[in-house]
Order: structure tokens, then sequence, then C-alpha cells
């Protein structure tokens, strides 16, 4: 009685340390996401701005986006072909915003890697993005937040489908679920605004939909939620048409090998995602001529073709696919240290050897066909969009519809390193030395499992802190921030009286002004919108009588920051340095700062007050005492 008492309380201490483990997973995932969210510039994701488009689009319009041909300009450049789910989902985060705060304020980089440059950051740093976030850069981040929560969705289903599969082995779904939440480059796309993290959640809600036991729920039932889920999925994106197999597959299995309820439970999950989906692939029909808008696709994007025949090719896009699967940041810009693909590799390596104990060990390969159908689908569906996009398909992300697949079969690998025995067949204890290795208890084996996740969860921590955040210049300042360090408050306006300009906001002196010595003042500004020409900013220190008795003539921050670069909101220090003549005599001299255009004959830009009259073609902004 004793013994039968010990053995049933241990099922709920079981399960209650099984759910501890979930919840912890769960939560190290929102924490990871949290910190990729800071560490990722927005905008520094494939497609982000697009996405944000797009979703900005919808609350502002109250239509879906039409992509037409040039000469005339698609609603949404570059993602108005995307089914619309994922962005309707998105629009609370950014419906509440005004009208002037709707549109993207992304100044492109010249130095960006892909032109040529040597930054991974395509756009410039602005002030609108820093911290206290208002605005749009607010609602920017809350719909990342909302891709957070798809994010711990896939997560969380990616455990239920490992548990479905392996239910006698709980630390393969806990191992599942930490492949799943601390990969880097799945933590980085859920930092982003994009349909990937939830096309990632459904691919796994499928996985584990079609792994219900067949007594589980009616086959109707079963056909009708498959259907939804897949219904949902084809108005996330386009390539969940790669979990067709999957559903039959799964359909097969409920309906038991017979013919006929096979047929009858596809034509149900069939017609109920056509239901859900059918008017999506309708509409491109009428309106691009063909299912999936392709040919208007095409027509927009231009991808750098692939070479088929070369075995090169070949070999740069597998290992471009590999590598991007854990850790490729930014616009595929951004490489993390060799070695941490190494340790990804190794794992790989670790999985397959634990693969091959299992099957040596008589371990059932068909209960993990259909994780190897979903794997194998999104590999096909990588190489299909090749054709279509070239270079740029070869991304780790195109595989994420099937990232529970592959976590829970990288966790089979890992733990089957550590199971001896068959998968669900118990051992007698050993008494006598000649029996076989008796497994790692389970305490060890946990143990292990922890030690591994742990890591996982380390490395990926560090690519954000170690790798992300220090790639990107944040030139601009925070507005509270300059406000701090204003010095003198000026309020100059440079620019013609058809624009809104750039101000100066405020100056002060760095050194101290004496004969002989170089004097460095410090200026503020504040970009009003756009400025597209190249000015050139002059300071000069002027006695009474007018004259120029020292002088700087420079682009922004030493031409490193040109006015084109600016965004619109930017605060900006600009430091000049004036060398002043050692004959310098002692006392007041006048301060004056404008702006010039050499590529124009010096001509200098007018000068607007607060109160919007017009005061030449310079600012006096103050005084300077020089001292002996």
């Amino acid at each position: 009685m004793r013994a039968s008492s010990s053995s049933s309380g241990s099922v709920p201490v079981a399960v209650a340390g099984r759910h501890a483990g979930l919840a912890l997973i769960l939560v190290a995932f929102l924490v990871l996401h949290a910190l990729y969210t800071w560490a990722v510039p927005l905008g520094e994701g494939p497609d982000e701005p697009g996405h944000v488009a797009y979703a900005l689009f919808l609350a502002t319009e109250r239509r879906l986006p039409v992509q037409r041909a040039a000469p005339q300009a698609p609603d949404v450049p570059g993602e108005g072909h995307q089914p619309p789910l994922a962005y309707l989902l998105a629009v609370p985060a950014l419906a509440w915003l005004p009208a002037d705060q709707r549109q993207i304020r992304l100044t492109a980089n010249p130095a960006f890697l892909w032109a040529g440059g040597d930054e991974p950051g395509a756009f410039m740093r602005g002030s609108w993005e820093r911290w206290p976030w208002t605005g749009l850069s607010l609602g920017w981040r809350l719909a990342r937040a909302l891709s957070g929560a798809w994010g711990a969705l896939a997560v969380l289903c990616t455990y239920l489908a490992a548990r479905r599969l392996a239910p006698a082995e709980p630390l393969l779904a806990l191992m599942a679920a930490s492949l799943a939440a601390f990969n880097p480059q799945f933590l980085f796309i859920s930092a982003l605004v994009s349909n990937d993290a939830l096309l990632a959640a459904l691919g796994a809600a499928l996985l584990w939909w079609c792994l219900k036991p067949p007594a589980f729920a009616p086959p109707r039932g079963w056909a009708v939620g498959a259907g939804a889920l897949l219904g949902l999925a084809l108005l996330t994106k386009q390539s969940a048409l790669l979990f067709g197999p999957l559903l039959l597959w799964g359909a097969w299995r409920v309906a038991g090998g017979r013919p006929d309820q096979f047929v009858a439970l596809t034509f149900l999950w069939g017609g109920v995602a056509l239901l859900i989906a059918g008017w999506w692939f309708g509409r491109n029909a009428l309106l691009y001529g063909d299912l999936f808008g392709l040919a208007a696709f095409r027509a927009e994007f231009a991808g750098q073709p692939f070479d088929w025949r070369d075995p090169l090719a070949w070999s740069g896009a597998l290992r471009q696919l590999a590598g991007s699967f854990w850790a490729r940041f930014g616009w595929m810009s951004l490489r993390p240290p060799g070695w941490t693909l190494w340790i990804y590799a190794a794992l790989g390596a670790l999985a397959l050897a634990g693969w091959l104990l299992r099957l040596a060990r008589g371990a059932p390969a068909s209960a993990w066909s259909g994780p190897l159908l979903a794997l194998a689908m999104a590999g096909a569906w990588t190489l299909a969009f090749a054709l279509t996009a070239g270079l740029v398909a070869w991304q780790g992300r195109m595989l994420f519809p099937a990232l529970a697949a592959s976590s829970t079969l990288l966790a089979a690998g890992l733990t089957g390193l550590l199971q001896p025995a068959r998968p669900g067949m118990a051992r007698p204890p050993s008494r006598t030395s000649g029996d076989a290795p008796r497994a790692p208890s389970l305490a060890v084996r946990a143990a292990i499992t922890g030690i591994l996740a742990s890591l996982l969860f380390l490395l990926a921590a560090a690519m954000p802190l170690a790798v992300i955040r220090p790639a990107y210049s944040w030139t601009a300042l925070a507005p509270r921030d300059a406000l701090t360090g204003l010095g003198t408050p000026v309020e100059a306006r440079f620019a013609a009286d058809w624009e809104r300009g750039v101000a100066l906001r405020g100056w002060r002196m760095d050194t101290p002004a004496r004969p002989g010595h170089p004097l460095a003042v410090t200026l503020t500004w504040n970009s009003l919108e756009p400025v597209p020409r190249n000015w050139l900013v002059f300071v000069h220190l002027v006695d009474a009588a007018g004259t120029i008795v020292a002088r700087s003539d420079s682009a922004p921050r030493g031409g490193t920051l040109p006015f084109p670069l600016w965004t619109p909101g930017d605060w900006v220090r600009d430091t000049h340095t004036l060398p002043l003549p050692a004959e310098l005599p002692p006392g007041d001299y006048r301060l004056r700062v404008g702006l010039f255009s050499p590529e124009h004959h010096g001509q200098r830009q007018a000068v607007w007050s607060a109160d919007g009259r017009e005061g030449g073609d310079y600012a006096e902004v103050g005084v300077i005492e020089v001292g002996k």
C-alpha cells in the first residue's frame, strides 16, 4: 500500500515538474525576445519596413493593398502580394497613431554592405526611435511584441507536438521547446514585424494537431480543426501550401488507413481551408490573372539569379541556408563569430549520432514520418522559391514553418544519446555485473538536458549584446539627451521660405577661448524635415567691425554626417574647431553660424527667427570672451 501510494503520488509531481520546465522556457523566451527587440534597430531585418507599411496601410486605408505594374506604384511596395492575416492582427498596435505619425521615417545608409559599404545597417539611426518611445516608434515596438507572442505560441506548440510523438520521454519535449525558443535566428525573426513568427506558430499547431491520437477526437472534428489551421496559415503566407502533404499524412493516420474515410476527411479539411482562405486566391485571380499573384510579384521584385548548374553556387547557398537557420542578422548582412556556427554544427552532428543509435536499437521510424515530411516540404518550398527569387531565397527563416518539426527531430537525436533502451520499453533493474549498461538515471538525464538548454540560452542571449547592438552606429541623440547638453539656447531655423528645414537649438564652448589655442564650439541641431542639399556649416568668430578672426567650414560632424543622411526629428551635436590666432587681442567677439553650398557658388541658406521673420543668411548666436 505504501509503495502504491508513493507511485501514484509521483505522477502529479512529474507533471508539475514538466509544466515548471515549460513555463521557465517560455519566460526565458519572452525575456530574450525583449532583449532582441531592444538590440535590433527598427527596420533592420528582412523586409520589416515593408511589413510595417502593410499594417499602416490597412489601418489608414481600411482596404487591402493592390500590386500594380510600372509606371504605376503598388500600394505597398515589396509586400503587397502577401496574404493579410498577420498585418490585420498588427493593426491595433498602430491604429491609434495620429495621421502624421503613420509615415515611416527611415533614411537609407549609403555605407550599407549591399551598396559596397562596410556597415550592416541599411538605415541611419534616427532620434525618433530612441528612448523614450513615442508615436510610430512605440507602435512599431507594440507590433513587434505581437510577433513575440506568436513566437511563444510556436514554442508551446513545439513542446505539445514533441509530447505527442514521445509521451514516454518528457525530457525530449523540453529539449525540443528549448531548441525552438533559444534559436537566435528565430528570436531575431520574432523580434521583427513580419508574418514569419505567426506562420511558425500555425505550422507548430498543425504538426501537433496531425499527431493527435485517432481516438482523441471524432475524425470529422479533426478534419475541421486541420482545415481551419491550414486556412489561417494560407492567409498568413503563401508558403503555407507546404503543409498540404502533412495534412494528407494526418488524414491517413486518423482514417486508420481506410481509403474511403481518408478521401472524405481530405475533402472536409480541404473544404474548410478553402472556405477560410479561398477568397484571397480568388481575389488574386481577378486582379492579377493567377491565384498567387506571381506575375505581379516578379514584375516588382528583382532577385539575383541562382546558377543551378554551378556546384560552387550550391555550396554557397547551402552554407548560407544552414548558417542563417541559426544566426544571420540584419538584412542577412550581420554574421556572428564563426565559432558559434560550429557549436550548432556540432549539435547537428550529435543529433545525427543519436538518431543512428535510436534506429540501431529498433526505434520505430514510422512514428517520426510526420515531422520528417514537414521538414522535407519546407526544404522543397525553399528550392521552389529559389527558382522565383534566386539567391535571396536561401534564408534559414524559410524553414521556420517547420520549426517545430526540425526542433523535435534535433531533440530526439540529442536525447537519443541518453536512451540506450528503445523509447517506451521498460527495463528491469540491473542486478548482476553481466547485465547490459543501464541508462543514466532520470535525474542525470534531466541535469544534462538542463545544462544543454542553459548553454543554448546563454548563446542566444550573447548575440544581441555582443553581435547585434554593437554593430549599429547611433549618431542622432534622444531628444531629452540633446536638451540636457544644449548649452546656450538658440531659435534659428535654416530653410527656404517654402521649407521647414533644419533648426539650430543651442551652442556651447567646450574649450576656453585663448589666443593661439583652438576653440571648440558644439552646435545642437534639430532636423524638421528631409534636407536634400548637402549644405556646409560655417562657424565664424567676428570682431566689432564684423571682420572674421577665426572660422570653421565643414559638413556636420566633420563630414561624416551630411544633412541628406539626417532623418526628420533628428537631434545632432556637431562640434567645430576654430583655431584662434596667437596675436588675437583679448576681448568680446561675436559667434555667427550659417549654412552655405559650395556646389552653388557659396549660396547661403536663409535664416528664420522663432516668430517666423526672415533674419538674413546667418544667425548671430552669442558673444565669446577671448581671455589673455
